[in-house]
């Protein structure tokens, strides 16, 4: 998977260039992709990349060969950057962005990062001053991981990468395997190993004289008091965000493809791109069971637009071929059931190499925000109040309540109100005491880079994945935006059907139902008014039009897996891991053989087996 990865020995000076290797292997086992390093006694770093874009050799120095930059991902909308640095008399010798940073580095110091706005993660190396500047976009889009052993500071784009270094302790942080079980993703920095962290977001880490430090250069915060307009003049500048974002990531010729659910985000994504006046070739994704309410929608959409349409099937057994290469990019916090973007990458990279995704546009635009967010509550009940509708959301794995039966006595005593006290602390870190503000920011700084980036990391295995949502000027609108506008997506939803109304009569996955009002919503609503009828009277026995999933890992698991499923969760080195109660996974696992729904909290438990079995047994 492309990444950087390196690291910082202010104490040996040796060349350790076995250890850089093993880590450039640890973040791409085959190696397939494109590997640069660069050496010196006691540093080491490296770039894994695909070379889609920006294929110039790495590291870039600048012209005294005092300064050297690795980077991965990209800058967008660097024009005027590159029309200043060229006017203070930097030579700017090709269109690579990690030589536009690397000359604002130069520039401006640390205060450069500031002045980015891209999806990327960079180390630069200063020769003279013996100091590493690593730095990330304000969201996080590119994970990095890093631990200090002995004196020696690793980073890398995976955990995976850190495990090179045979000194690095293996063990286990039982707090983010609780947090992982509840949340479906660790929180804060940890990770599943208790000697790594995650960079935070929007930060500089600055590694010298053997110790390092952490410096934020952005943070999301919502305001205290909003500006009033009226709702259309809100419309019309998302409309013209979003335009912006989308054409600042689209202004290359390679041909290029968007992961098209028959959801809302990749649905603006692909008309806004649609929009664009250029004859690079158009390609549209969807992926799911034949005949799936997103096949049938994203089909639909796809018809407005220049783009050609393809769909691929999801086997049943597609886990068995995956299951473990899933869990080794995601370093086994990522659940296998949220992981299918993988499956189908080698066909869809045969058409397009450049994929963009709909990611953060929900969490951005309010899909978290409900009606029991707003109130003000008593001391400590309003974390109760986001845990419910966490809960009332799906969005949980196992409940908290559920602890005690899932978790051995020592582990629970191990962990003790830990899950608690950080789920209280990344909501109560927002600054602000508004409880829908507070959800909004827990969303991005928690749920986006610690579990939906998953989705992400596992389609950037193959493919360049852009996210316009995630742009600086759209984010920080988001955030400007009256708090009510957001709820049921509203502001995002009426822009879209004013702006592109004929692909707003396709109906959405969120409702089944077009999103105007139109004959075929009515209908499809007198449809469902008469089912409800038919049930009532005994004439049918289901109470409503049923909804069609892209996705069965409940029959699956219980089916064609079942044996995988089993023979991983019921082994005795799974039972003997000490985490939890022999008794009540077997229970688990057999009432989901018996027809119970436990697709999610078996997932998430394959997954943290199978990171155990890839990356700790036999370390």
């Amino acid at each position: 998977m492309p990444g950087i990865f390196g690291f910082f020995d202010n104490k040996n000076q040796g060349s350790h260039a076995k250890l850089l290797a093993d880590m450039a292997s640890g973040l791409d086992l085959d190696l397939t992709a494109k590997f640069e390093s660069y050496l010196e006694p006691g540093l080491g770093i490296g770039r894994i990349s695909l070379g889609i874009v920006n294929p110039e050799p790495q590291p870039i120095w600048n012209d005294d060969r005092t300064l050297c930059i690795v980077m991965e991902g990209e800058l967008y909308d660097t024009r005027s950057l590159s029309v200043d640095m060229s006017g203070l008399g930097h030579r700017l010798l090709t269109s690579n962005p990690a030589e536009l940073m690397l000359c604002l580095y130069q520039e401006y110091g640390e205060a450069f990062a500031e002045r980015l706005n891209g999806a990327f993660v960079a180390a630069i190396w200063n020769a003279i001053q013996k100091r590493l500047v690593l730095v990330n976009d304000r969201m996080g889009l590119y994970p990095l991981y890093y631990a200090s052993v002995n004196g020696r500071f690793l980073f890398g784009s995976g955990v995976r990468a850190l495990l090179a270094d045979a000194s690095l302790s293996r063990q286990v942080d039982r707090v983010s395997i609780a947090q992982f079980l509840t949340f479906d993703h660790p929180l804060g920095d940890r990770t599943l190993l208790s000697a790594v962290r995650l960079m935070p977001q929007g930060s500089l880490l600055v590694v010298e004289q053997g110790d390092y430090s952490i410096q934020p250069y952005a943070s999301l915060q919502y305001p205290k008091t909003y500006p009033l307009h009226r709702e259309e003049e809100y419309r019309e500048e998302l409309v013209l965000l979003l335009r912006q974002a989308v054409a600042r990531q689209a202004a290359d010729v390679l041909p290029k493809a968007i992961m098209l659910s028959g959801g809302l985000d990749s649905r603006v994504l692909v008309a806004l791109l649609n929009e664009i006046d250029a004859d690079w070739p158009f390609y549209t994704f969807t992926w799911g069971l034949p005949g799936c309410d997103d096949a049938r929608f994203a089909a639909e959409i796809s018809r407005f637009t220049r783009a050609e349409h393809h769909f691929f099937e999801l086997k049943p057994d597609f886990l068995l071929s995956t299951a473990e290469e899933s869990v080794r990019i995601t370093d086994g916090m990522g659940n296998i059931v949220n992981l299918h973007a993988f499956v189908s990458l080698d066909e869809e990279t045969r058409y397009a190499q450049m994929i963009y995704k709909g990611f953060m546009g929900d969490a951005m635009f309010g899909r978290a925000v409900e009606p029991i967010l707003w109130a003000d509550y008593d001391p400590g009940v309003g974390v109760q109040a986001h845990l419910r509708l966490h809960e009332l959301q799906g969005v949980l794995t196992f409940l908290p309540a559920e602890h005690h039966t899932l978790f051995t006595d020592e582990f629970q005593r191990d962990v003790g109100n830990a899950v608690m006290d950080s789920y209280q602390a990344g909501m109560e870190a927002s600054g602000t005491t508004q409880l829908a503000a507070q959800r909004l920011y827990f969303d991005l700084t928690q749920r986006v880079p610690r579990m939906t980036i998953k989705g992400v990391e596992v389609v950037r295995s193959k493919a360049f994945v852009r996210l316009p949502f995630c742009d600086n000027d759209l984010l920080h609108f988001a955030q400007q935006v009256p708090l009510g506008m957001l709820q049921d997506r509203h502001l995002i939803r009426e822009a879209f059907q004013t702006t592109f109304p004929k692909m707003a009569s396709v109906p959405f996955s969120w409702t089944g139902l077009p999103m105007v009002d139109n004959f075929r919503s009515i209908s499809m609503r007198a449809r469902r008014l008469l089912q409800w009828h038919l049930y009532q009277r005994g004439i049918s026995s289901q109470s409503e039009v049923r909804w069609r999933p892209y996705k069965d890992y409940q029959g699956w698991f219980r089916t064609v897996l079942r044996d995988w499923v089993e023979g991983i969760l019921l082994s005795q080195s799974s039972l003997d891991r000490g985490y939890y109660n022999p008794e009540f996974v077997k229970q688990l696992v057999a009432e989901h053989m018996a027809g119970a729904n436990h697709t999610v909290k078996l997932g998430a438990l394959l997954s943290i087996e199978l990171w155990h079995q890839l990356c700790i047994d036999g370390a």
